[in-house]
């Protein structure tokens, strides 16, 4: 990772104080607190059940969907509570992408794929979209692979392809903040490689927060890392956060030690 991109004069992007976040009565995280840098790969692991996940959908509202979800505490992007009851939560959704667990292309041909944000969003000319779709594959190095093959439906693609194609229809609608959520889990090593590689490019314009499950994919990918642990009362909560370099060389907490050497999760 560029060290560079860690230094202490990157802003704030985003910004939790004392988050809780309840499903009814179940309490899935507890009194988090984080500062996420700007233009940097942040990168939160810890064991299965400690609210890796439910903390990445809170940043761009993606809870709401579920029945009962109750948040508490302050998030913040560029200073603008995203849970403010006047929050344009479309906007949102706009400048917070998501990119999920397993590919997920819509059944429709490569080039609506990329296309289907940036008309949602009001762009209607053809000539526009056929330039957001040339500069959004060529982003993601899969232009020269598909340029000829626009028309096919994007499920024909490999699943390499298709997740790069899913990051590509993130970028289209020109996203500040991009979520994946384990987005490398269902890849093969070669085409992890190639979105890491990607990741590691768009964190020059994005800011990135991953959710991963191995060690190694945080320790080369990201320029940050949270560790998260369940609590005692099964809620979710962060244990450490800092430059990843710092927390897999001199973790300040022993769970965190215990965790990135295997003793546990």
């Amino acid at each position: 990772m560029d060290n560079l991109r860690i230094m202490s004069e990157h802003r704030t992007k985003i910004k939790t104080e004392e988050v809780n976040l309840f499903y009814g009565d179940f309490q899935a995280l507890k009194n988090v607190s984080m500062d996420i840098k700007e233009c940097a790969i942040t990168a939160i692991i810890g064991p299965s059940g400690c609210g890796k996940s439910s903390l990445l959908r809170l940043f761009n509202r993606m809870n709401d969907v579920i029945p009962g979800v109750k948040v508490e505490g302050k998030i913040l992007l560029d200073d603008l509570s995203i849970y403010d009851k006047n929050m344009d939560v479309v906007n949102l959704k706009k400048r917070v992408g998501m990119v999920f667990q397993k590919p997920n292309p819509f059944p429709m041909s490569i080039y609506d794929n990329i296309a289907f944000g940036p008309k949602h969003h009001g762009i209607k000319q053809r000539a526009l979209l056929d330039e957001i779709v040339e500069r959004n594959l060529k982003q993601v190095a899969l232009w020269n692979e598909v340029k000829d093959k626009l028309k096919q439906s994007a499920l024909d693609l490999p699943m390499g392809q298709q997740q790069l194609l899913c990051i590509a229809r993130a970028l289209a609608v020109e996203p500040e903040v991009i979520l994946m959520d384990e987005s490398c889990s269902a890849l093969d090593p070669e085409s992890t490689m190639r979105v890491e590689g990607l990741m590691d490019e768009l964190a020059q314009k994005y800011t990135i927060i991953i959710v991963t499950h191995s060690m190694e994919q945080a320790a080369r990918a990201s320029d940050m890392t949270a560790f998260m642990m369940m609590n005692d009362d099964r809620s979710g909560g962060l244990v450490e956060y800092g430059p990843t370099e710092q927390i897999f060389s001199t973790p300040k907490d022993k769970r965190t030690e215990d965790y990135i050497t295997g003793r546990f999760g």
